[in-house]
């Protein structure tokens, strides 16, 4: 096979920038005049030049540069478009390529990762978890593709035992009603994020889903209710999480008022995500913590957690979704049907959950032996 030209350092006059062409990808270097051979702009252009080439170096080895190694994995979730996993990545991973990228895959060794994982004290026991998965899987991918050549760190590394958050993790309906509250009548006009917690309530949706949803995603069945469905084989917008494993439209089903609410929001929104932020802007993963940050500070909220000794920092806004679903199952025993409406599967559901409120199991006994004492 003929080799394709070598990259070089090019000076483009339409675009007026330094550039490059890597195996027929273009790369912008630096923008600014044509000031070869010495002149700044030229300068930082090689420099990223030298940067981006490197990222080649040791391909197909285990010299392969572990920056190098995240970078491609970051490439192909984004083109599998597997959910959210790209930004969840980008986010759990890049401490890990701060400390790790320069290294050779070769010299990755377990108790380094583990250490670099228990060093991360913003995360609980789940999200280091979470994290170090993320990274065996980035690692794993790798070698499958012959981008290095073993895996140095697969099925060596002892991850945290995440917290399996489920029944314990909900709320009352007096402090989800605060919470709600206290966010809707601030000065900072945060009717917007009341309104997302409160579809939240309502739903039992992840976060994540209620962010993404956009208008071409609500549909209303034959009964007039309103829904959101997130195809499993979506061609634009948001694939669910559970997409690629179950081969199912993710639907959220929406109660009469929220389903005029959500209309209001399509009327204003037509494109893009229909929960906006108060300045209108998409709601992002940042912007939310922020404001759940700010709300779990408010005086109320910080009396009410301290009266009935509720520590706040276990307090997540996805403790709305864990509500709905020990909820449910505490009105209806269901396991099957809530799983369905959550997106989630029955084995979670009862790993999770399986802990039901014991004084009604009692009265459903009871009241079974009662319906049998009347048969006889």
């Amino acid at each position: 096979m003929k080799p394709g030209p070598k990259p070089s350092v090019r000076y483009w006059k339409s675009k007026k920038a330094y550039g490059c062409s890597i195996a027929g990808d273009q790369h912008f270097l630096a923008r600014g005049p044509d000031d070869a051979p010495n002149g700044p702009t030229y300068l930082e252009a090689l420099d990223r030049f030298r940067r981006l080439v490197a990222q080649d170096d040791g391909k197909g080895t285990d010299d392969y540069l572990v920056s190098a190694l995240m970078n491609q994995y970051r490439a192909h979730l984004k083109a599998t478009r597997k959910s959210g996993a790209p930004g969840v990545f980008e986010v759990m991973a890049r401490g890990f390529t701060a400390k790790f990228g320069k290294f050779r895959v070769r010299d990755l060794k377990p108790h380094a990762v583990e250490e670099w994982l228990a060093k991360q004290d913003n995360w609980n026991n789940t999200s280091k978890a979470h994290a170090g998965t993320l990274i065996l899987a980035a690692v794993s991918w790798a070698r499958k593709k012959g981008l290095i050549e073993t895996d140095p760190i697969g099925g060596r590394v002892d991850l945290p035992q995440p917290v399996l958050r489920g029944r314990e993790a909900a709320m009352s309906a007096e402090l989800m009603d605060l919470l709600i509250g206290e966010a809707r009548k601030n000065k900072m006009r945060s009717h917007e994020y009341a309104d997302f917690m409160w579809a939240l309530r309502v739903t039992g949706a992840r976060p994540g889903e209620l962010r993404h949803a956009e208008a071409f995603h609500f549909q209303k069945g034959k009964d007039g209710q309103g829904r959101l469905v997130f195809r499993w084989n979506a061609t634009q917008g948001y694939v669910h999480k559970t997409a690629r494993k179950t081969q199912r439209d993710r639907t959220i089903y929406l109660t009469p008022e929220l389903t005029a609410h959500v209309e209001k929001l399509i009327t204003a929104n037509p494109k893009g995500p229909i929960f906006r932020t108060p300045r209108d802007a998409s709601w992002s993963l940042t912007s939310l913590s922020n404001k759940w940050t700010w709300l779990m500070k408010r005086p109320a909220v910080v009396a009410y957690c301290e009266q009935h000794d509720i520590p706040r920092r276990e307090v997540r806004l996805y403790n709305f979704r864990h509500t709905f679903i020990s909820h449910f199952l505490d009105a209806t025993g269901d396991i099957y049907a809530v799983a369905q409406m959550c997106g989630t599967s029955v084995k979670m559901i009862s790993q999770r959950y399986g802990h039901p409120d014991v004084d009604k199991l009692h009265e459903k006994f009871l009241a079974f032996h009662r319906l049998v004492a009347g048969a006889a």
